[in-house]
């Protein structure tokens, strides 16, 4: 049996499945008219021994309080470490090895990758933004935001 939960209005989500049940409103007829939409996704990668370990170090900064580092850091946020953990799956699946995580003193998390004369830092900060800097050798080639660099980061690494 399956349960439904409840997401945005006019659309239920199947609980375990890719199953998707949406009612759309007929304005003219105010009436309901009910459809089923059948999306197939493939099943999830189990992650890299890598990620894995990145991932674990991530989820132990939910341990950390306020002034963490004795002078005053705060801690990361859950929606900061949620992000930072999406952004290791979202790269894993395509194979790019995490190098390293650190929590910073303004409750953000950094994620480093690195691949031969390359290097990435992504900071997912406690204000949900997630920014990008990218190195080759000692100069900064890239700067920006995770949504517009993460094609370059998917190229280079």
């Amino acid at each position: 049996m399956i349960a439904l939960q409840e997401v945005p209005p006019y659309r239920k989500h199947c609980a375990s499945s890719s199953v998707y049940l949406s009612e759309a409103f007929e304005t003219e007829q105010q009436e309901w008219n009910t459809s089923i939409v059948i999306d197939i996704y493939p099943q999830t990668p189990p992650l890299s021994n890598a990620a894995i370990k990145a991932a674990s170090n991530i989820l132990g900064f939910r341990n950390y309080a306020d002034n963490w580092d004795s002078y005053g850091a705060e801690r990361p946020s859950e929606s900061t470490i949620v992000n930072a953990l999406s952004f290791i799956r979202a790269i894993d699946a395509h194979r790019i090895p995490v190098y390293f995580t650190a929590p910073g003193p303004n409750g953000e998390i950094v994620v480093e990758l690195r691949k031969g004369n390359y290097e990435a830092e992504v900071y997912f900060n406690a204000n949900n933004s997630k920014d990008v800097l990218i190195y080759e050798g000692d100069a900064c080639i890239s700067e920006g935001m995770l949504d517009h660099l993460l094609p370059r980061i998917l190229e280079l690494f």
